[in-house]
């Protein structure tokens, strides 16, 4: 297959390394310049859970004309979604088709607005990834893929992308309700990314603080109702009581703690934010995950002036505000 990966950071990268060495022709499409021409000087560098590997891929920063590729696979951050849906819709051939891998809820339904519903497939990766640098992506935990259509009905193209992740040694099952497989992720995400993001901790090692132990019952429970009031059957109907058993004896950096290390913008709005809108579509209170996105984006700022303005004038900005210019 033909296959552009519209956002190959970390787990973009990888996968589309993967596909690579499986011998499809794989088109990286990524909005970081530097990255981008790392890839094309020297190739991409894709090391860990599956081996150190040197590619050579024709990698963009922007959608090349006439690509028609057979399959686009969306792995940007979700802040960006919209912006790679468009592109997704640029590299495609007429009756070709999209899947959208990304943390939280909402990017199925911006991807089948773009491209409408029957072009688009759902699915969840369980893998974990980090961009080291320019050019240069770890697999740092190999996990399982899920895929399905959105309509529950499985069709040749399913099988077909499952057939390609699985030789490239990415473990991946079919599933009749991928939405409902996203939305289980979806909670694995509420549940600790925002909280490791802005305590800095790491998943066991924040469960081990009694507080934020407590906290993060208080955030499941918000979550629970959201998902009942839903009538969301989860694949796993125990997930949020092995939420708490597996999660002591997982000490992984969640990607949102390592955006805010990074000084980046985090997914939060698809994340506990996009929580909060559901709840509030059903009249249901979430206090604790308002309170958590407030802390987080507050987090998340402070993090991104120390890295990226590091000679902030604050007397500068109170005699702004004294003066009534800010």
């Amino acid at each position: 297959m033909k296959i552009a990966m519209v956002g190959a950071g970390a787990m973009g990268g990888s996968y589309g390394a993967q596909l690579a060495r499986a011998g499809h022709a794989v088109i990286l499409i990524d909005s970081w310049q530097d990255h981008v021409e790392a890839i094309n000087r020297l190739g991409l560098h894709a090391d860990g859970a599956l081996g150190d590997h040197r590619l050579r891929l024709d990698a963009f920063t922007s959608p090349p004309a006439g690509l028609n590729a057979d399959l686009a696979i969306l792995f940007v951050d979700t802040n960006n979604t919209q912006a790679g849906a468009l592109a997704v819709k640029q590299v495609l051939a007429p009756n070709a088709y999209a899947i959208t891998c990304q943390n939280g809820i909402g990017n199925v339904e911006i991807l089948q607005d773009v491209l409408g519903h029957e072009r688009v497939l759902g699915g969840s990766s369980m893998c974990s990834a980090a961009r080291q640098g320019p050019g240069h992506v770890t697999l740092t935990h190999l996990d399982k893929t899920s895929i399905g259509e959105i309509d529950g009905v499985e069709r040749a193209r399913t099988q077909a992308l499952a057939a390609a992740l699985n030789d490239a040694g990415l473990p991946t099952s079919i599933v009749p309700d991928i939405m409902a497989t996203i939305w289980q992720k979806f909670i694995v995400n509420c549940a600790f990314n925002a909280l490791c993001a802005t305590t800095g901790l790491r998943s066991g090692e924040m469960m081990r603080v009694p507080e934020l132990n407590t906290l993060q019952d208080r955030i499941l429970e918000e979550v629970a109702a959201v998902t009942e009031a839903k009538n969301m059957a989860l694949p796993d109907p125990e997930i949020m009581t092995k939420l708490k058993t597996n999660g002591r004896k997982k000490m992984n950096r969640p990607s949102m703690l390592q955006h805010v290390l990074a000084g980046r913008k985090t997914e939060i709005d698809a994340i506990n934010g996009a929580l909060i809108r559901e709840a509030r579509a059903l009249g249901i209170p979430t206090p604790y995950n308002e309170a958590l996105v407030a802390l987080l984006k507050g987090r998340e700022q402070s993090q991104q002036r120390a890295i990226h303005e590091p000679e902030f004038d604050y007397d500068a900005w109170e005699a702004r505000i004294a003066a009534g210019e800010d």
